[in-house]
């Protein structure tokens, strides 16, 4: 089985350093899209049995740019619920919850963001989980795009990669227009490429 992933192309609020979190939301800045045409071109030669998208439309209209195929939008691939600080700038959210905001960019393992409503780890995480298992229902050597967002697909990816909480950040996050790789089987993944940019 093979899991491409991509990462959402540049908003105004990643511009701006605003949590855009899984309620926020802002437009794909247009120089963003001379990215995903890269992106597009380099995964034209492979052949996707199915494409999972983020239903929030930064995502959507990613995956619209970058494929022909049929998106099938998907909540388990939205972005961490990060509560009362979505849409807020992140110098404002580190003044607010500076050790909350530390643990969410380098050590997951402690993070808890129960004070501004944020979502868990563990619910991150058994979102990616269960979108693995339709794809292995649906076929288990299939060849999976699945277009989402920086904070999740970190964790996400890296989970499924075999990584303990402790090392889901070790590798840094995924930048906008992003392509990674999971190749494998479930318990035995191996990241084939990471945060590559074309």
């Amino acid at each position: 089985m093979k899991i491409y992933f991509v990462r959402h192309g540049k908003t105004q609020w990643n511009l701006e350093k605003r949590l855009q979190g899984q309620f926020g939301d802002s437009a794909l800045l247009p120089e963003t899209y001379l990215e995903q045409e890269r992106v597009k071109a380099f995964l034209a030669p492979v052949k996707f049995d199915k494409v999972f998208v983020s239903p929030k439309k930064r995502a959507v209209d990613t995956a619209a740019h970058i494929t022909d195929l049929p998106l099938h939008p998907d909540m388990r691939l939205a972005e961490w619920n990060f509560g009362d600080l979505e849409g807020m700038k992140v110098e404002e959210a580190v003044k607010l919850y500076p050790e909350a905001l530390e643990n969410s960019r380098h050590h997951l393992e402690k993070f808890d963001g129960s004070a501004f409503g944020a979502e868990k780890v563990e619910t991150v995480l058994a979102r990616f989980e269960s979108l693995l298992l339709d794809c292995v229902k649906f076929d288990k050597e299939g060849v999976f795009l699945w277009v989402g967002h920086g904070a999740t697909g970190t964790a996400g990816l890296r989970h499924l990669a075999g990584f303990p909480v402790s090392e889901l950040r070790a590798a840094g996050g995924l930048d906008n227009n992003s392509v990674s790789l999971l190749e494998g089987e479930p318990g035995q993944f191996v990241l084939k490429e990471w945060n590559r940019k074309l």
